[in-house]
């Protein structure tokens, strides 16, 4: 038969301070060798926390969900040409220091983003499509423009130079032509006579032309 004082003793050694299980002084990631590594190298840049610095270097926080973990690594092996440049350190760590410091940020909760338009770090082809676009921009906007005003400036530089060769000719035409005494008033009367004496002109015509030049 269980007793009241065996059951008093059980009761005692449940609620007994041994009995009750510590909480972990700190978490995995905590305590990982990344997080060493992670200070380390890391922390410089992009904060002790991985929040990185407002404009000038990214955030980490989420950075292995949104590039995953192969643009992560192609990140820390190579490095990136930015301004301040993101060094490379494939020489610096080795591959398991590379797995440990890429686990220790896959492990961090996600913060928000703090760099570029639209995500803290680039993957390995976003360049190439930002260029494509500022060239197609280039291609068929501003250039496309710029061609269209180019066309129009051309036509109308065209157009004046015919008006101005057709003034030209009019004019030209009414003051005178080879052989026309109109184009000399002085001697207009003198080389209408001659011509009309040598028989180039009939009486109809060189009475149309004294009347044309009013002598």
């Amino acid at each position: 038969m269980i007793t009241v004082g065996a059951v008093l003793a059980v009761a005692a050694l449940l609620w007994s301070p041994a009995s009750i299980v510590p909480a972990p002084a700190a978490t995995e990631a905590a305590t990982s060798p990344g997080r060493d590594i992670f200070e380390a190298h890391c922390a410089m840049c992009h904060g002790a926390d991985a929040a990185g610095m407002m404009g000038m270097h990214p955030s980490l926080r989420g950075a292995v969900e949104r590039l995953t973990r192969a643009g992560v690594e192609v990140t820390v092996r190579n490095g990136r040409d930015t301004n301040p440049p993101m060094p490379a350190f494939d020489d610096r760590l080795t591959d398991r220091q590379i797995d440990d410091v890429i686990a220790y940020i896959a492990s961090l909760p996600t913060g928000p983003r703090n760099f570029g338009p639209s995500m803290p770090m680039m993957r390995a082809g976003d360049v190439d499509d930002q260029t494509t676009r500022g060239r197609g921009m280039m291609d068929g906007g501003m250039m496309g423009g710029f061609a269209v005003l180019w066309i129009i400036l051309i036509v109308a530089l065209i157009a004046l130079a015919v008006a101005a060769v057709a003034w030209l000719v009019r004019n030209m035409g009414g003051s005178g032509r080879a052989g026309d005494p109109r184009g000399d008033s002085p001697h207009a009367r003198a080389e209408l006579d001659r011509r009309y004496a040598a028989g180039e002109l009939s009486r109809d015509e060189y009475l149309q032309r004294r009347e044309d030049l009013n002598l």
